[in-house]
């Protein structure tokens, strides 16, 4: 199912094309997108697709990426490390979440909220006694429109190279 066919000439100018580049892209005329864009035509499934597709996979192009926006040096905590180590780096940093990592791997955060849990008489256990799950992760190719959606609920996105090696995290600063 397409969007509704009067969307044609917003995205279209929103990209700033004309109708012929536009026409040009998914080849047909000029005349047959201004005919379709005030009503006057309604176009085959094979048209409108190629209109949507084109329309679409350019503004995908433009959108920002989780590669381009990651912060490549996050701060993390090893799994191994003590919480008061942990707790340390917050404060330092005014964090209130941590990834917890093993072998360049993100396996699980440490919150400000699991710290109150872990209490002052645990801070000299290690994190993985203590950790959450891990955070979400994505691919560095993630349109920040996903990264956006992911941030509602999460305070920060990791970012997975090759290998799930962590490349980076994403927080909800980067995207603005």
């Amino acid at each position: 199912m397409f969007p509704d066919l009067k969307e044609i000439r917003a995205k279209r100018r929103s990209l700033g094309l004309s109708q012929r580049e536009l026409a040009e892209a998914v080849g047909i005329n000029q005349g047959t997108v201004a005919k379709i864009e005030c009503g006057k035509m309604v176009p085959n499934y094979t048209t409108g697709r190629k209109i949507f597709e084109f329309l679409y996979g350019i503004e995908r192009q433009e959108e920002t990426t989780a590669g381009e926006v990651l912060s490549s040096r996050p701060i993390t905590i090893g799994e191994g490390d003590p919480v008061k180590k942990a707790v340390r780096k917050m404060q330092a940093r005014g964090f209130s979440t941590l990834p917890v990592v093993s072998g360049g791997r993100i396996v699980g955060r440490i919150t400000e909220k699991i710290l109150l849990k872990a209490g002052k008489e645990n801070y000299n256990r290690p994190c993985r006694d203590f950790m959450g799950p891990p955070l979400p992760s994505v691919s560095e190719n993630t349109p920040a429109s996903i990264l956006r959606s992911l941030l509602k609920r999460e305070p920060l996105v990791v970012v997975a190279g090759k290998g799930g090696k962590l490349r980076g995290v994403v927080s909800r600063s980067n995207i603005f």
